[in-house]
């Protein structure tokens, strides 16, 4: 581990450095995108890079999943806890899915690697993480009806392992475990291929910067980004007034039962409290929340309400956040909890935040998106004996706000996964084909500016047995509007038999697919702001009023 430096730094010099640095990490992620097997890591972008300092604190990251990037620091807790961070060799990694020491779940892996300069002196570490389509577990892609972590996939607790024996080599212990225990090994092993593909560059471009100006400099700069991007946070906290602003939001467990996310912050100062006391206990279903995706939703949600947009994301962002997430309930539930769909719950405290800063900051207030995290995943068994498996998250409207109407057809803003182009799909896979792919027009809330528009997106299996396996939220109601505006449409999944029969489906689904049967998911759109009446001449203070 190193010392803190203290090296001078010009103006021009810092500056070319923090270039350097977000090059570094936007290359990292073009590379790994491009190296990826997976359509969920290569075309919808399910993934998110970083270098780290030696002490494991975020200093540049490029613009991937905020869930994830939000989340990188706190992974690397298990690490250090390892207590194996002092001998560390270029030929080291760490990897990580575990979500009850810093993880996600369980489909989310971290790769953490070691960086070093030209002498051999460990300067940070390059870190990674993103989402493989199959990790084991009781179906293929998706896992809804889990009743604990074990039947989700397989965990890895924080390891160090050797790259050249555990990996490269080809009776290496990592490489042959995960192929033998996952149902796509080409694309699992090719994912995490492209996972040090990504490492590797911000090894390479570190180096670079370092012989160039000195390590203590690099180290220097890296320092002063988190401390900038601190005090821009503190700055921009400071001018919300100090109060107590409290929320809530829930997400559906069943046709007759909600759960509710409650959350009061508490501004004081520079300083941020988010209090989740009052949100509901742990459910049985796999729709807990890891603590660490919680946070990651809360510190995403902050930032999006500041009135700052232009800081720099590293660990210096959350210095003026703490948190109370009580145990046991349903965003730090106790292990085994099952956590498959911990975006649902994750997304619900988006919301209850973005709901409470808004009566703080009522010129900010957004109208809430429909933000449900709508999946399915769709898998075939091949004559061959090879799993073809597809996992797609659909998009859908977001939120209107005081300038312009809510975005269409979007995944959530904590996800932020790209549309997977149909053709791609199509090109990769021939178990299912897309019949449609369209926006829901009626389904935007109304308002002075309307919410965004939901989507609909129509799978169709190609032979008999296509296993099918989904979850989604908001199918009874639909996400509320902000200063009168309307309510977004809820959403549905459903099942056209080949024969035209139709059938809704539950929230949470598996079924099996004969020939020219299709899945027919509809996703809701976001709430309207402002009534469609309303003047444009509107005021602040009238709107805080509402």
């Amino acid at each position: 581990m190193n010392e803190m430096t203290t090296a001078e730094v010009s103006a021009a010099e810092f500056s070319v450095i923090k270039s350097s640095l977000d090059a570094a990490v936007r290359e990292m992620s073009v590379n790994l995108r491009r190296s990826a097997f997976s359509s969920i890591v290569r075309e919808m972008r399910d993934f998110a890079v970083a270098i780290m300092d030696s002490k494991g604190e975020v200093v540049a990251q490029a613009e991937c999943i905020p869930i994830m990037t939000a989340g990188l620091s706190l992974a690397f807790r298990a690490m250090d806890e390892l207590g194996e961070l002092d001998d560390l060799t270029e030929d080291d990694a760490f990897l990580m899915n575990d979500p009850y020491s810093g993880g996600q779940h369980l489909q989310d892996v971290y790769l953490f690697s070691p960086l070093f300069d030209s002498e051999g002196v460990h300067v940070g570490f390059a870190a990674n993480t993103a989402h493989h389509v199959d990790l084991g577990g009781a179906h293929a892609g998706l896992t809804t009806n889990a009743t604990e972590l074990f039947q989700e996939g397989l965990r890895f607790p924080m390891s160090r392992f050797s790259v050249s024996r555990d990996f490269d080599a080809p009776a290496g212990f990592v490489r042959r475990f995960l192929a033998g225990n996952v149902r796509t090994p080409d694309a699992v092993l090719g994912d995490l291929r492209a996972q040090f593909a990504a490492n590797n560059t911000a090894a390479l471009r570190l180096r670079e910067a370092i012989d160039k100006f000195s390590r203590d400099k690099v180290l220097s700069v890296m320092e002063q980004l988190k401390s900038y991007s601190d005090q821009r946070t503190r700055a921009a906290i400071e001018r919300i007034p100090d109060g107590v602003y409290e929320a809530e939001d829930f997400f559906e467990y069943d046709e007759a039962e909600r759960v509710r996310i409650a959350v009061a912050v508490r501004v004081e100062g520079s300083n941020l409290h988010i209090d989740f006391t009052g949100t509901d206990p742990q459910v049985k279903k796999p729709l807990n929340c890891p603590l660490a995706s919680a946070v990651s939703a809360a510190q995403s949600a902050v930032r999006c309400m500041l009135d700052d947009p232009d800081i720099d994301f590293n660990e210096g962002c959350n210095r003026a956040l703490s948190f109370n997430v009580p145990k046991g309930s349903v965003l730090n539930p106790n292990f085994p909890a099952p956590v498959r769909s911990r975006l649902t719950p994750a997304s619900r405290v988006f919301n209850a935040i973005v709901k409470a800063l808004g009566k703080a900051v009522p010129d900010r207030a957004v109208a809430t998106g429909f933000d449900s995290s709508t999946a399915v995943s769709l898998s075939s068994l091949g004559a061959d004996g090879k799993y073809q498996v597809v996992v797609e998250l659909v998009g859908h409207g977001w939120g209107a706000c005081s300038d312009h109407a809510g975005a269409d057809g979007l995944d959530n803003p904590i996800s932020n996964c790209a549309n997977a182009p149909v053709e791609a799909l199509e090109l990769d896979y021939d178990h299912f084909e897309v019949d449609e792919y369209s926006l829901r027009r009626e389904s935007a809330g109304s308002g002075e500016h309307r919410g965004g528009y939901g989507v609909r997106r129509i799978y169709r299996a190609t032979h008999d047995g296509v296993q099918v396996t989904g979850y989604s939220d908001r199918q009874t109601t639909g996400p509320e509007g902000v200063f009168g505006g309307g309510a977004g449409a809820p959403g549905s999944h459903i099942l056209e038999y080949a024969d035209g029969r139709r059938e809704r489906l539950p929230l949470m689904y598996e079924l099996v697919l004969s020939e020219g049967d299709r899945i027919i998911i509809e996703t809701g759109g976001g709430g309207g702001y402002g009534t469609a009446e309303e003047s444009a001449s509107t005021t602040q203070e009238d709107r805080a009023l509402v």
